[in-house]
This record gives C-alpha cells, sequence and structure tokens, in this order.
C-alpha cells in the first residue's frame, strides 16, 4: 500500500512540475503533512513488529518508505538543474497585466518560456543566436509563440524625467517574432528586454 501511494505522488509531481496553480503550495502541504504522518506511523508500526520478531523484514514498509523519499529527492534536484545556467537575454511580453509571458535565454542554449495567470506553464526546449536573429526548437508553443524565428531589435524610447524638465532618449531592445521572409508577424506577441 505504501509503495503504490508513494509511486502515485512521485508520478504526480514529476507530470505536475512544470505547471503551477496558486494554491499549489497548500495542496502540496496538505499531501506532505499526511505522508509524513503516515510514514512515521510506519516507521513505529515497524520499530514494534522487530522489536517482538527480531527480523529485518519488518522494516521492509519503512526501507520502501525510504528509497520512495530519496527518489522523489532525487528527482526533484535533477529537475531544478535545469534552470542553473545564467541568463543572457531576458524578455517579457510588452503588455502585461495579471498575465504575460517571460522567456529566459540561457548561456546553454536553452530556454525556458514562462506564461502566467492565475498559475504558471513553463516550457523548455533550445535555441540558437546568430546575430540578433532567435531560432527556436519549436514554432508553436501555446499562443504566445507562432513562429520559431524572433529578431532583437534596439529602438528609441523618449520619456519624461520625474525630476526635471526635458524627455531623454532611451534605447531599449524589443523581440519580435518573424516569417521565413524577415517580416515581423502582425498581431504576434511582442516581447521587451529586460
Amino acid at each position: 500500500m505504501i509503495a503504490v501511494t508513494g509511486l502515485f505522488i512521485c508520478f504526480q509531481f514529476i507530470c505536475r512540475i512544470d505547471h503551477e496553480f496558486i494554491f499549489d503550495f497548500i495542496i502540496l502541504f496538505a499531501v506532505a503533512t499526511g505522508a509524513a504522518i503516515i510514514f512515521m506511523w510506519t516507521i513505529s508500526k515497524d520499530r514494534k513488529e522487530y522489536s517482538r520478531s527480531k527480523k529485518l523484514v519488518d522494516f521492509a514498509p519503512t526501507f520502501i518508505g525510504s528509497a520512495i523519499l530519496l527518489g522523489l529527492l532525487t528527482t526533484i534536484f535533477i529537475l531544478n538543474q535545469r534552470d542553473n545556467s545564467r541568463s543572457k537575454l531576458y524578455c517579457v511580453t510588452k503588455q502585461n497585466d495579471f498575465n504575460g509571458v517571460s522567456i529566459d535565454f540561457r548561456e546553454d542554449g536553452t530556454y525556458k518560456m514562462t506564461s502566467w495567470s492565475l498559475g504558471a506553464d513553463y516550457y523548455r526546449g533550445t535555441y540558437t543566436m546568430k546575430d540578433s536573429i532567435i531560432t527556436l526548437d519549436k514554432s508553436k508553443i501555446e499562443n504566445a509563440i507562432v513562429s520559431n524565428r524572433l529578431v532583437v531589435r534596439p529602438e528609441i524610447e523618449i520619456y519624461e524625467k520625474d525630476s526635471f524638465p526635458g524627455k531623454d532618449t532611451v534605447y531599449q531592445k524589443s523581440i519580435y517574432q518573424i516569417d521565413e521572409n524577415g517580416k515581423v508577424i502582425s498581431g504576434a506577441t511582442d516581447f521587451v528586454v529586460r
């Protein structure tokens, strides 16, 4: 029973690792608390059985639970290693409020796209960058990416300073989705580099 329950929890965790919901921490806390209570009860039960029979086989449920816990912690560690590379270029959608999209292009040639609203979905892949052209490994991701080719362009923005009259010119980079001919795709999501 403990093996089936533990493996089910591990499987669900791994399947949901790239999807978050605003209240996930409450569910995870409840599951972790329940699992800890059951595991402690199992250890206590196994100790009583062992003190009565003096057979190591009585600790089998404890060993199974420990192996599942070790496997889960190892899996979490390995999955978290995907996000260890330093950021090379980070951008977010130009218009975002309670929802939006960000893409973190990393030095190791991978990217992590985050689409958020009441939760977050993560999409990962690889990219190449030559001059100002970024080529993704996928040409469609959710509703945000409709082309696997992106272009980084500097733009001029003029804004007023808070304390001084007059205007300043700032060069800011934007990222646009382009088609095979290098033309910006109308209506596609645009990004600003942060």
